[in-house]
C-alpha cells in the first residue's frame, strides 16, 4: 500500500469520527514514514477526537487550511492542543484559534452588529467593514447570522465562498447544511 493510500484511509476514518481505526491507520503510515507530518498531526488529532470528537475535525480543518503557510503545522497543533487542555477543556475551540496571527486584527461579530446599526445600511457596514478588517466568528449562531444577513442582502456569492470554506468545521450539523438553501439558483455566482 502507498503512503497516500494509507493516509488517505487515515483521514477518511478520522472525517468519519472512527478515531480508534484512524490512530491504527497513521500509526501504519508513520511506520512507514516516520517523519510524516501528516500522520504525525493525525494521531495528535485522533486522541483529542476520542474525548473531543468536535473539536479535533475543527482542528483538523484548521491544520489543513494552515499546514501549507505555517513554518511549522505540527507545533502550531500542538500548541492548540495544549492550549486546549491547560484550559480544562472548558473553552470553546474556536476562542483558541482565534488567537492566532489570522485573528490579530478584526472586528468582532458584535462591533459588526453595532456597525451595522449605526449605518443603517447593510450594504455600507459590510463593505466599510470587509475593505477595511476582518470580521471575527468565533461562535456557529454568529456563522449563522452573518450568512444569512449576506444572503438578504443579495450577497451570493459572497455567501457561497463562507460557507464552501467554513461549512467543513461544523461537519453534517443541519442547521449549517440548512443555510445552502438561501441561496437561490441561477443568482449563486452573479456578482453585486
Amino acid at each position: 500500500m502507498e503512503r497516500e493510500t494509507i493516509l488517505a484511509n487515515a483521514e477518511r476514518l478520522f472525517l468519519n469520527k472512527e478515531y480508534e481505526d484512524a490512530m491504527k491507520v497513521y500509526a501504519i503510515a508513520l511506520s512507514i514514514e516516520p517523519d510524516n507530518i501528516d500522520a504525525q498531526v493525525g494521531v495528535l488529532l485522533c486522541d483529542v477526537g476520542l474525548e473531543f470528537p468536535e473539536e479535533a475535525q475543527v482542528l483538523y480543518y484548521y491544520y489543513e487550511s494552515k499546514k501549507d503557510s505555517s513554518k511549522n503545522p505540527k507545533e502550531m497543533i500542538e500548541q492548540l492542543v495544549t492550549s486546549f487542555e491547560a484550559q480544562n477543556n472548558y473553552i470553546d475551540i474556536f476562542k483558541i484559534i482565534e488567537t492566532d496571527e489570522l485573528f490579530s486584527e478584526g472586528i468582532e461579530y458584535e462591533d459588526f452588529l453595532s456597525l451595522i446599526e449605526s449605518k443603517e445600511n447593510f450594504k455600507e457596514a459590510f463593505e466599510d467593514a470587509i475593505f477595511s478588517t476582518k470580521v471575527i466568528i468565533s461562535q456557529k449562531w454568529q456563522f449563522v447570522d452573518f450568512i444569512k444577513k449576506l444572503t438578504e442582502n443579495g450577497y451570493y456569492s459572497v455567501a457561497l465562498e463562507y460557507l464552501e470554506t467554513h461549512a467543513p468545521l461544523y461537519g453534517n450539523d443541519q442547521d449549517i447544511l440548512t443555510l445552502y438553501s438561501l441561496l437561490p439558483k441561477g443568482k449563486v455566482w452573479s456578482t453585486n
